[in-house]
């Protein structure tokens, strides 16, 4: 099998989709999270994953669906190396494979890092509800969550965990991106810093659809940019792709690395 492996042609497609996917322009009087956009789209990269899985095993890999959490995994499995992609399923099989945690709890991450007496001492207020030893409560129980991920497994090691965000843009009046949906990103980003230290190898991967390249917006430069900022330190790695072409490669590394254990890079 060559280095470089055709991803097909009916996953092609499912990237034609991913890419050309936009929703409708803004709604008056609609709040962001009354806006299912999101959900289509992430409807729309579970069907590229089964295609992915589809494409993979006619390709020689053995392929196992697993659940954890009311998501489902196709586990593809090449020599001794496994990779675990999220897909759409109703299986009834579960699995307890801490690895493919999207959910962090904050307080644990604090923990980690500046450590609790840490944070009381340099971040608490001085007065209220949620001053000095009680700062903990403001934040227990809260999380931090990731919209999927992928894992890369080696001789039954973690070789990589890649965390998954989903992005989507629109342009009311086509012609520039609707500036009010990428916030959050920037916070993924900062907590991707800490969840990443948990695993011996952990990078997180954007994907988005095509109209960060369709219409004007500051998003896509800067993504880059901070991906770039990013791969300076060895610890870290953010990969971002809203084009087919970006999309093709990113799931090429991902067979590359299954069959071959080609370094996954693009």
């Amino acid at each position: 099998m060559p280095d470089v492996i055709d991803i097909g042609p009916v996953l092609k497609e499912a990237l034609r989709r991913l890419e050309d996917f936009e929703a409708p322009g803004s709604v008056p009087n609609t709040g962001t999270g009354a806006r299912s956009d999101g959900a289509q789209f992430e409807i729309h990269v579970k069907d590229m994953w089964t295609a992915f899985a589809g494409r993979a095993a006619t390709l020689g890999a053995v392929r196992e669906v697993v659940g954890v959490d009311n998501r489902y995994y196709a586990k593809l499995l090449a020599d001794h190396r496994a990779l675990l992609v999220p897909i759409l399923s109703d299986i009834q099989e579960k699995s307890d494979m801490r690895w493919l945690e999207v959910d962090f709890d904050v307080e644990n991450l604090v923990e980690s890092y500046p450590g609790t007496s840490t944070a009381i001492n340099r971040y608490a207020p001085s007065s209220g509800k949620f001053s000095g030893a009680r700062y903990p409560l403001m934040y227990r129980g809260r999380k931090t969550k990731f919209d999927d991920t992928i894992l890369l497994i080696d001789r039954g090691m973690l070789h990589e965990k890649i965390l998954l965000e989903y992005k989507t843009a629109k342009s009311s009046r086509k012609t520039n991106i609707d500036g009010n949906a990428h916030e959050r990103l920037s916070f993924q980003i900062m907590q991707y810093l800490e969840v990443a230290t948990r695993y011996t190898r952990c990078s997180l991967m954007i994907m988005a659809n095509g109209a960060f390249v369709r219409y004007r917006n500051k998003y896509h430069v800067n993504f880059h940019v901070q991906a770039d900022r990013l791969k300076n330190f060895s610890w870290f790695k953010m990969e971002y792709a809203c084009t087919s072409d970006e999309y093709s490669r990113f799931l090429e590394s991902l067979l590359a690395w299954l069959f071959h254990g080609s370094k996954r890079a693009w």
